[in-house]
């Protein structure tokens, strides 16, 4: 069915509608930096990237951001962030796993994946945070440990769970 333009469009439809009622159920893990807030909407992006391709899985991303702007947040840096965020996990991890594409391969994207998304997402912060927020770059600094780890955190979830999903999900979409 990965031919098939019909599925595709109509897949990366109720996935990115999916991914946006799931950035609905967010919570904070850290108390002290309560801005970062777990949301699952990451792993369906994920899916249709291991599915369709890595630049379907960006789509899902770009329109579950699009619509939680309009819907509920209205913060267009928070939406960039959780983009950029979205984009710096899922690229590596598909383009990994597209080396060779077998178990080890994709554990090892979500490694490298967990990684970059934790480096960017911290400089991003430090960068964005003091400027967006008005807060010293002193107090920035402090909130790091928190914004690594929430990264980290987050972004294994979503591969645990996307591991656990994945092979199921893609044999529906098997020619």
């Amino acid at each position: 069915m990965k031919k098939n333009s019909a599925v595709r469009i109509a897949t990366i439809g109720i996935m990115s509608a999916l991914a946006t009622g799931l950035m609905f159920l967010e919570f904070p893990i850290f108390p002290a930096a309560s801005f970062l807030k777990f949301d699952p909407s990451d792993i369906l992006p994920l899916l249709a990237g291991f599915i369709f391709g890595p630049l379907d899985g960006v789509l899902v991303l770009l329109i579950k951001d699009i619509l939680f702007y309009l819907l509920k947040s209205g913060d267009i840096v928070g939406i960039a962030m959780n983009f950029a965020a979205g984009v710096s996990f899922l690229l590596p991890v598909i383009y990994i796993y597209r080396i060779r594409e077998n178990r080890v391969f994709e554990i090892i994207g979500y490694v490298v994946g967990v990684l970059v998304v934790t480096g960017v997402m911290t400089v991003l912060n430090m960068l964005v945070v003091p400027i967006y927020w008005k807060v010293p770059f002193e107090e920035t600094l402090k909130l790091l440990p928190f914004i690594a780890g929430f990264n980290a955190i987050k972004f294994t979830i979503d591969s645990v769970v996307n591991a656990l999903l994945r092979e199921r999900i893609a044999r529906i979409f098997e020619d």
